[in-house]
């Protein structure tokens, strides 16, 4: 979720706030230039022309977009949790721009109220998952099938659920807290600030030392397992929902289980795109 907004100047250090909803409590006075400074570090250091982009305050994530291109020194300057996704933050970011332009001004920011409105409605977007949509039987059928392909030795899943580009985890299909080896939000989140929002991400890795003794530790043949990661959006053009998997599988038998994972999604889409709020960007 994006807590603050603001635009600024990187070279002289001005900066003001667009929207705020009050989680980061900073004073102006020292952000701003503390932002400037921090750039100028990174590009003593590393030798780049770019700058800063991306910091952290504890949970809170800082990003600096530039809609005039890096050459030029005004950047917006978002505020949001860690797991928020970068390209999702650069569309806002241009929609804003696109309407605030003609009232970016460091000495006197006063745009209109319509103008302000517009941008408010961007700035505060988010939706909804509408799991009230969702017939009461789709728990219980993916579940069912879930555990015929676990009796058969082909799939053992640790956590399967709807991710939020910017709320982590709304929605949980099913999870075994015994087969969680890594953190399932957080790495939703790396794998999402890697790819495009767009995408369809299939990753797999062999298993790890510690993986292979707890699965056997619970009667689990590791022999053909591999541990696999599936994300795709639930849309058909842009929502903020993905399906979200993380299991162990015998991947003799892969295409039979991606069949599955896709059948839920499809399910899934069916059951909440009319629901959806349309993005305004």
């Amino acid at each position: 979720m994006i807590h603050q907004i603001a635009f600024m100047d990187i070279e002289t250090g001005l900066g003001r706030t667009i929207y705020s909803d009050n989680t980061v409590k900073m004073s102006e006075e020292l952000i701003w230039p503390m932002i400037c400074a921090l750039n100028n570090f990174v590009i003593e250091c590393t030798d780049s022309s770019r700058g800063l982009v991306n910091a952290a305050l504890e949970d809170i994530k800082i990003y600096l977009y530039s809609p005039l291109g890096e050459g030029n020194s005004l950047r917006f300057v978002f505020f949001a949790d860690l797991y928020e996704n970068t390209e999702y933050i650069e569309k806002r970011g241009q929609a804003i721009f696109n309407i605030l332009s003609p009232h970016i001004s460091f000495a006197v920011y006063s745009p209109p109220e319509a103008i302000l409105e517009k941008v408010l409605e961007i700035a505060k977007f988010t939706q909804t998952f509408p799991e009230e949509s969702i017939h009461s039987n789709f728990l219980e059928t993916v579940n069912h099938k879930l555990t015929k392909l676990e009796e058969e030795g082909k799939l053992y899943v640790a956590d399967f659920f709807v991710g939020d580009i910017d709320q982590g985890k709304v929605y949980n299909i099913t999870s075994k807290e015994n087969l969680v080896e890594k953190d399932s939000i957080l790495l939703f989140s790396e794998l999402l600030t890697a790819f495009s929002i767009d995408s369809e991400i299939l990753v797999r890795s062999t298993l790890s030392v510690k993986e292979k003794q707890r699965l056997e530790n619970r009667n689990i043949d590791v022999t053909e397992l591999k541990e696999g990661w599936y994300l795709k959006q639930i849309s058909k053009s842009e929502s903020d929902f993905w399906l979200v998997g993380y299991f162990y599988y015998d991947d003799r038998y892969e295409q039979e289980i991606f069949d599955l994972l896709d059948w839920v999604h499809k399910q899934l889409f069916e059951e909440i795109m009319e629901e959806l709020a349309e993005r305004p960007f």
